[in-house]
C-alpha cells in the first residue's frame, strides 16, 4: 500500500488532506445554505432546519469517510519507511473516526447532534492523537535500534499504542455501532448495543491520561529520532531504486527496525 514516501513528502499529503477536511467542515453550514436554496426549502416553514439535520446526519459521515480512507495509503507508506509494521499507521486514521461525535457536529446545525443522541460534547482526544502522530512521522527519523533510549521510547509507544487500541474498543466499538444503525436504519433504532458499552465509563475515565502519555511518547521518540541521527527522513538511492539506509559512521551501516 503506498511506495517510499519521506518525511517532508508525508507531510505535504498529511497536510492537504488534513486542509481540506478543515475547510469543508469550516464551511459546511454553507453547503447546508447551497442545499437549502437549491431544494426550494427556504420559503417553507420549517423545512430549512430539516434539511439542514437531513445534510448532517447523511453527508458529513461521507465526508468524515472520505477524509479518512485517504489517510490509509500515505500513513500505511509512512510507517513503513520509519521500520515499522505498515498496520501501525492505520492507528491515525481509526482515531479520528473515534471521535466522530465531535466530527459529526461540528459546523453542523445543532439538530444534528440531537437527532444522533449526542447531548454533550467532549474535548476530541483521539483526534488530537491522531494530529499529534501526523506531525511525529512527518518529523521523525527510522529510530536506531542500536540506541537504548530509542529502544525505550519505542517501547513505551508500543505499549501506549496498544491500550489505545483497547480503549477504542471499549469507547469506539459501540459508539460506532450506534451510528452505523442510525445511518442504515434510522434515528430511534432499537438494534441492540454491543455489550462493550458497559465498560465506556473506564474508557472514559482513562483516555485523557493515556493520550497525554502518548503525546509525551512519541514527542520524544520523534526528538531523540532526528537527534541521534541525522535529522532527516531517509533518501533515494542515486539509481532511483528504494530508500537508503542512514549511516551513524562512513564505515558502519546503520540498523534500523525492520531494515534488516
Amino acid at each position: 500500500m503506498g511506495g517510499y514516501m519521506s518525511g517532508s513528502q508525508f507531510g505535504a499529503k498529511a497536510g492537504w488532506r488534513v486542509g481540506i477536511f478543515l475547510a469543508l467542515t469550516i464551511g459546511f453550514p454553507f453547503i447546508v445554505y447551497g442545499l437549502i436554496v437549491a431544494t426550494g426549502a427556504r420559503g417553507i416553514g420549517g423545512a430549512s432546519g430539516a434539511v439542514a439535520i437531513v445534510a448532517g446526519v447523511y453527508l458529513k459521515p461521507v465526508i468524515i469517510l472520505g477524509f479518512v480512507i485517504s489517510l490509509l495509503s500515505p500513513c500505511w507508506a509512512r510507517m513503513r519507511n520509519l521500520g515499522f509494521p505498515g498496520i501501525v499507521g492505520l492507528l491515525v486514521p481509526l482515531l479520528f473516526l473515534l471521535d466522530w461525535p465531535f466530527l459529526m457536529t461540528a459546523g453542523a446545525h445543532w439538530g444534528v447532534g440531537f437527532s444522533l443522541g449526542i447531548l454533550r460534547i467532549n474535548l476530541p482526544f483521539f483526534a488530537i492523537t491522531a494530529l499529534a502522530m501526523l506531525v511525529a512521522m512527518s518529523m521523525a527519523s527510522p529510530p536506531d535500534d542500536s540506541s537504548p533510549s530509542q529502544l525505550m521510547a519505542v517501547r513505551i509507544c508500543g505499549i501506549l499504542a496498544v491500550l489505545l487500541a483497547m480503549i477504542s474498543l471499549l469507547s469506539g466499538g459501540s459508539s460506532l455501532w450506534y451510528i452505523a444503525r442510525i445511518w442504515f436504519v434510522g434515528p430511534g433504532s432499537t438494534a441492540p448495543a454491543l455489550p462493550l458499552a458497559k465498560f465506556g465509563y473506564w474508557a472514559f475515565v482513562l483516555t485523557p491520561f493515556i493520550c497525554a502519555a502518548f503525546w509525551m511518547a512519541i514527542a520524544a521518540l520523534t526528538y531523540l529520532s532526528r537527534r541521534e541521527g541525522d535529522g532527516d527522513s531517509p533518501g533515494r538511492s542515486e539509481t532511483g531504486g528504494g530508500p537508503v539506509m542512514r549511516s551513524s559512521s562512513p564505515a558502519a551501516p546503520r540498523a534500523v527496525f525492520g531494515r534488516r
